[in-house]
């Protein structure tokens, strides 16, 4: 049975997932003095030729020292990724995937007009070594920067990659509609049935009927007994 199950997943098979990427910060920053003085950057991010975005300007944290800051973004963005299976590793039970990178830029921003500045450094993930993930990972990639700095520390950029279930949403935004229906289903027919046994009862119609009668006739006769404030009272007559 176990290799029947196997022989299904064959080489180039395409698994579709869904990730939530939270970028959190690079640290520690800057790497060099002369790193100091950016104003603001921002991170872009590509995967293959149709995914790609950037976060917001972030400025970055400086500390009195070299190394003591850090460019804090805390900003998600969600992933649809194709990861397609390669030949299985002996030895290993866990799925194996082609090459999928994940890639990520620091720029520094334009002073003058929006767009890309300068290329500050880069980051790389391939999304193949943590597949088909179940619940939120922690990942620390290390920041290449596109000038070589002597005695240096090396900048850490860390993100988190948090699965997205698909099917859990589903269904609760089904349950969620279908409690709603049940609940307006169940007030139309409390309604229903609160009327339906209001005229039912011959007792309650003729009751009803007798009230609103009487009262309709006591409201005429009092007002007919009401002194009209515009007739002029009785002239008394003087005997002589």
């Amino acid at each position: 049975m176990v290799l029947g199950l196997k022989g299904k997943h064959r080489r180039g098979d395409i698994v579709q997932v869904d990730y939530r990427i939270h970028v959190q910060d690079i640290k520690p920053w800057p790497p060099s003095q002369s790193l100091m003085s950016l104003r603001s950057v921002f991170i872009q991010w590509e995967n293959g030729d149709r995914h790609s975005g950037s976060s917001n300007l972030v400025i970055p944290t400086i500390g009195s020292i070299v190394g003591e800051g850090k460019i804090e973004f805390n900003e998600s963005f969600k992933l649809p990724v194709g990861l397609v299976r390669d030949m299985p590793v002996r030895g290993k039970d866990a799925d194996t995937f082609q090459r999928n990178i994940l890639e990520f830029n620091l720029f520094e921003s334009r002073r003058e007009k929006a767009g890309k500045g300068q290329l500050l450094a880069t980051a790389t993930i391939d999304l193949a070594e943590f597949g088909v993930v179940k619940e939120t990972t922690s990942v620390t990639v290390p920041i290449h920067c596109q000038r070589n700095f002597k005695n240096t520390l090396q900048p850490i950029l860390s993100i988190k990659i948090q699965p997205i279930d698909k099917g859990r949403s589903n269904n609760s935004l089904k349950e969620t509609l279908s409690r709603r229906m049940s609940l307006d289903s169940f007030d139309g027919e409390s309604a229903a049935a609160s009327m339906h046994e209001e005229f039912a009862d011959p007792n309650k119609i003729a009751s009803f009927t007798d009230d609103d009668v009487s009262s309709h006739s006591s409201m005429t006769t009092s007002s007919a007994l009401e002194p009209d404030s515009c007739v002029a009272p009785p002239i008394e007559e003087v005997s002589t």
